[in-house]
């Protein structure tokens, strides 16, 4: 164990990405019509989401407009049908009001200013059917505040526009007429959080999965739009 604390500076990109599968996996609810938001590099069968569906549209940019570690995508699917979407994940006017059973935005939030955010969280209001559910997670800022403040003070990534605190992404679904239905974080960062500085070795230590959102490196947010 202590050979794995040692190396977590180095391997917490892992520690990380195991999380948010266990999240995927364990929080994430069954939908037979599926929307993922900027999510072609990781698709959803990928990354432990183990409900069968019949339809899966991913919307991404174009692969020549992606970093080029994402450009690869994995369209052979387990379950149902998959189609890429290439667009704005901000503009879904192509897509029927009403259509679909979940959206599901991973770790992609981060990558537009609050106004497009605006613009997709109100898009997934208007294509998710009644009682439909909207899913996200995202950088929580109150820890890579942290995280950067001895660093270079900005974002954790340089493509992020914006990073939430737990109640900034709480309002902003809200606003779009979501009810929230659950908060969970991800990467419980106890020792950053007492001490407040950043440690490594919390992705090794932590919980993967906490109610203390405020204490998690990564929020998750369950939505469900009424009716």
């Amino acid at each position: 164990m202590n050979s794995i604390v040692d190396h977590a500076i180095d391997h917490h990109l892992f520690y990380m990405h195991r999380a948010r599968q266990i999240m995927i996996r364990r929080l994430l609810p069954p939908a037979d019509r599926i929307l993922d938001l900027g999510g072609a590099n990781s698709p959803l069968y990928c990354m432990g989401y183990t409900h069968a569906f019949s339809h899966l549209v991913m919307v991404d940019l174009p692969p020549d407009e992606r970093h080029e570690y994402y450009r690869d995508v994995q369209v052979e699917s387990p379950s149902g049908s998959v189609l890429i979407h290439y667009g704005d994940m901000t503009e879904l006017d192509a897509f029927e009001s009403e259509s679909f059973d979940l959206v599901w935005s991973g770790q992609s939030i981060e990558h537009v200013p609050v106004e497009a955010a605006r613009r997709m969280c109100a898009g997934a209001m208007r294509v998710l059917r009644p009682g439909g559910r909207f899913c996200l997670d995202t950088p929580n800022r109150t820890l890579t505040y942290i995280h950067t403040r001895d660093w270079h003070g900005g974002f954790i990534h340089p493509d992020h526009k914006y990073e939430y605190r737990a109640p900034e992404l709480r309002e902003l679904v809200e606003q779009a007429g979501f009810e929230v239905l659950s908060e969970v974080g991800i990467c419980e960062m106890p020792e950053t959080v007492r001490t407040n500085n950043f440690h490594y070795s919390d992705f090794v230590l932590g919980n993967v999965l906490t109610d203390r959102v405020d204490e998690a490196y990564l929020l998750y947010l369950d939505c469900r739009k009424p009716g």
